[in-house]
């Protein structure tokens, strides 16, 4: 083989070289990425299909269908289908780049002018319509998905009502008033056991508090009704100065506010992400820096692909014995690591012991580091 890449740069003018070589090592780059995809949706199936058999087996004592369970076997494995992308970049580079080193191609390419910078550029232009399809895929696809999965789990399988209402819901109206709510009846437009505080903007503390037992949405405003009236002093003593069957009291929040979002974040494509960091934040919600670094990862996952493919070229070119097993092997281990710290970065930053972009990206960064000094001891 390394004959006939010889003979192919001898005889071939510069431009025209280029673009058969760049076409060669795509080529050779397709079947193990499609392998390592299959092969890691193999790995990542492993939990949803010992769930999904359990069920099946279950099925006819109680009244679960067989093909629910299927279909809900199938999406389950499309919400954890973001992750097999740079599995499969990183396994497919190692395999070319280990092959090509293998059977002396490389060298014939480095003495036919080429060096291994620029046989890197198919491969990292390869990574990055990866990144591109698994962002896609995870902005619309896997929310798709995950909603799909998780209705077909609480509906068909588990079978469970759906959700009517919310309860224990608290909000910030205004930087001087916050609103909770004991139930939420989203059909009726109901709220049940309401209390209003209003707080004095210089020193924070109680002015008034309205306690109402219920309120409704009518008319384009709120009726509470059955509700009490207090005035605090400084030292925090109320007085009740009014008690009313049915008051209009005028709040910010429209019906649709008291609908708490159950959404996971995986449910949700970056757009909604933002919407929801957006109405946490001026709502004083307390888990705007979880959102946050969701909202990131969202993009340093499928970066990471670029990383991998880094990664894979240097090592697959230092090690010349990276057959498809070994390979899968040596794979698995750096997605290991590379998983053990996206997980302690991600708590870290959901815990506020890390800024949100710096616990979704810290891993990518750690493994950008480490490709490029691989890539610089190859080149050496």
């Amino acid at each position: 083989m390394s004959t006939k890449v010889m003979n192919l740069i001898r005889d071939l003018n510069f431009w025209s070289r280029l673009k058969i070589i760049d076409r060669y090592i795509l080529k050779e780059l397709i079947g193990p990425y499609v392998f390592g995809m299959l092969g890691f949706m193999v790995v990542i199936s492993i939990d949803p299909m010992i769930y999904a058999m359990k069920n099946i087996i279950n099925s006819s004592e109680r009244g679960v269908e067989a093909m629910a369970v299927l279909k809900w076997f199938c999406y389950s494995l499309a919400t954890d289908m973001i992750f097999t992308f740079p599995m499969a970049m990183l396994l497919a580079t190692l395999i070319v780049f280990g092959r090509l080193s293998k059977d002396s191609e490389l060298t014939a390419l480095k003495a036919g002018g080429f060096s291994f910078t620029r046989l890197c550029y198919p491969v990292l232009a390869f990574a990055m319509v990866s990144t591109v399809v698994a962002f896609l895929f995870g902005e619309f696809v896997v929310p798709h998905a995950v909603k799909r999965s998780q209705m077909i789990k609480r509906t068909e399988i588990l079978k469970l009502l759906p959700i009517m209402g919310q309860e224990n819901i608290y909000l910030k109206d205004s930087p001087d008033r916050t609103i909770y709510v004991e139930r939420a009846d989203n059909v009726n437009n109901i709220l049940t056991n309401v209390i209003i505080s209003n707080y004095d903007h210089d020193t924070g503390l109680l002015k008034t508090r309205v306690m109402a037992k219920t309120a409704r949405h009518v008319d384009g405003g709120w009726l509470f009704g059955d509700g009490v009236l207090y005035d605090y002093d400084k030292e925090g003593n109320g007085n009740k100065i009014e008690e009313f069957a049915h008051k209009k009291i005028f709040i910010n929040q429209k019906p649709n506010d008291f609908k708490r979002d159950e959404q996971t974040h995986q449910e949700m494509s970056m757009r909604d992400l933002a919407k929801k960091i957006r109405y946490a934040h001026d709502h004083g919600l307390a888990d705007v820096v979880g959102l946050l670094v969701e909202f990131y990862l969202k993009t340093s996952i499928p970066f990471s692909c670029f990383i991998f493919a880094m990664i894979g070229a240097a090592l697959g070119t230092s090690n010349t014995r990276a057959g498809g097993f070994i390979s899968f092997g040596i794979s698995m281990v750096i997605i290991f690591v590379y998983y053990v710290i996206f997980s302690i970065a991600r708590s870290f930053g959901k815990n506020g012991m890390l800024s949100p972009i710096m616990a979704a990206w810290i891993q990518n960064l750690i493994f950008l580091a480490a490709g490029v000094l691989l890539i610089k001891r190859v080149k050496n």
